[in-house]
């Protein structure tokens, strides 16, 4: 099936790939079939373009590839109206802006979409948790990871060494110890 897209022109894509976001969008109720495009070779962004009007697309990433701890709760009736089935179902995006500063580029984390990807509908919902924002800082949240990061590597690191040392210890005791076993043993047999 080809579609017009609002940056790539004309586009072929396969039908079973179309999500329905079963409400649309907020300000865009109409439009309930979107596909996903990956942005480029990045891993990290995708485009949600409409496949009902090329004018209208999003960028789009997931949470959890710049937050450690990001998690929604997602309401009964989203889920029954989706089919979510288990957790595991469920990829969650948030819409993404790019500023002038792009040093400010930030995902709305209030209003995000659940994507149930075994049946590929989706719903925008609006978060109820207060730490999720309409800006929230995408490169300030890296910063931040980079920092936890780090710690959670030099204590990694120090615990492996802590952990090395012991085995070699271990092992010093373990090498005397047979050590003395066997010169025991060539005593006893002489």
């Amino acid at each position: 099936m080809k579609i017009q897209s609002k940056f790539f022109g004309e586009i072929e894509i396969e039908e079973n790939k179309i999500i329905t976001l079963v409400d649309g969008m907020l300000g865009f109720e109409k439009l309930k079939k979107y596909i996903l495009i990956p942005h480029g070779q990045d891993n990290m962004f995708k485009w949600l373009q409409s496949t009902e009007d090329a004018a209208v697309c999003f960028l789009v990433v997931e949470p959890v590839s710049f937050m450690f701890n990001y998690s929604l709760e997602i309401a009964d009736d989203v889920v029954d109206r989706i089919k979510i089935r288990t957790p595991e179902d469920v990829i969650i995006y948030s819409i993404v802006v790019i500023p002038e500063e792009p040093s400010k580029i930030s995902a709305n984390l209030c209003g995000p979409i659940v994507i149930n990807a075994v049946n590929r509908m989706g719903a925008q919902v609006i978060s109820s948790n207060p730490e999720h924002q309409v800006k929230h800082y995408i490169i300030e949240e890296l910063k931040k990871n980079t920092a936890r990061l780090m710690t959670n590597f030099a204590t990694m690191v120090n615990s492996g060494k802590a952990i090395a040392e012991k085995l070699e210890k271990t092992d010093e005791a373990e090498n005397k110890n047979a050590a003395l076993a066997s010169a025991a043993t060539a005593a006893e047999n002489k």
